[in-house]
């Protein structure tokens, strides 16, 4: 194995440190109506007041990378819930955007009885969708073959400084072992695998109001909220899905008798008297 002069090595970072963030990303939202999908991308863009539009949608979120002092955009595309306006597709995710479009799939926390029929809904549209676009079978291939691997070397944070981790192998593997050695997928993973990066959101969860409304008037118990959680999980495991749950911060507020949410933080929460 050969030796590097330092003014490669210097070179190579230089070449690294130089590197753009990409321009070329977008996130696509879909969802029914009023499963806050306008308001979703309305909090990331910091935006106070959205504008519910119809159709299809076009946004950008500022990406900075403080480190480089970079800063990019990241497109947003925003789907009408409106079965309507489906053949709208097209714009957000065709040929040239599959392999750089992430698919956010919302649903809302006031309908858990609809989030079954609501998922498998979009679900099945972006299917149909992805199996109409002409793209080469490799490509095709390719990002499927990347949503697996990144299952099977997927590894917890902090797994890696433990020598121990059972996930530390996957941080072994080269690029020859790979097909050998990767760990295989787990039960019923990747079912379904559209070659999309996938987030399920489940918007609107706020234990003060909806939930406690969902106990009151439609009898739901810990039971019940713990089958939801344990379902949406399980269909995300099947279409290699990442899943995120939202509420705002302002729920916290109502408890909040003696102090108030600007108050200095230490003043609020008191380091104990050291002991002499």
């Amino acid at each position: 194995m050969g030796t590097e002069s330092g003014s490669e090595i210097l070179g190579e970072v230089q070449k690294q440190g130089s590197t753009k963030l990409p321009s070329n990303k977008s996130v696509l939202v879909v969802g029914d109506n009023a499963s806050g999908k306008t308001s979703l991308i309305a909090k990331l863009q910091g935006v106070e007041d959205p504008k519910k539009g119809s159709g299809l949608e076009y946004a950008y979120i500022d990406v900075r990378d403080e480190y480089r002092d970079d800063l990019t955009r990241l497109g947003v595309w925003v789907l009408d819930g409106d079965p309507g306006h489906t053949n709208l597709l097209k714009f957000a995710l065709n040929e040239s955007s599959y392999a750089h479009t992430l698919v956010m799939l919302t649903v809302s926390m006031n309908t858990p009885w609809s989030w079954l029929e609501q998922l498998q809904h979009w679900l099945k549209i972006l299917a149909e969708h992805v199996d109409k676009l002409k793209l080469e079978t490799e490509e095709r291939q390719a990002a499927r073959q990347k949503l697996v691997t990144a299952w099977q070397t997927y590894c917890e944070a902090g797994d890696d400084l433990d020598p121990g981790s059972p996930m530390k192998r996957s941080t072994r593997l080269s690029s020859a072992d790979d097909e050998l050695d990767a760990l295989p997928l787990p039960e019923g993973a990747l079912t379904t695998n559209l070659g999309l990066d996938i987030v399920v959101v489940v918007t609107k969860v706020h234990p003060t109001d909806y939930m406690s409304t969902l106990e009151k008037e439609f009898d739901y118990r810990d039971e019940h909220f713990d089958f939801m959680q344990q379902w949406i999980r399980r269909f995300c495991l099947a279409h290699g899905a990442s899943l995120f749950y939202t509420s705002k911060i302002s729920i916290l507020y109502e408890n909040m008798q003696t102090c108030k949410p600007d108050d200095y933080y230490t003043d609020i929460v008191v380091p104990p008297p050291q002991r002499k």
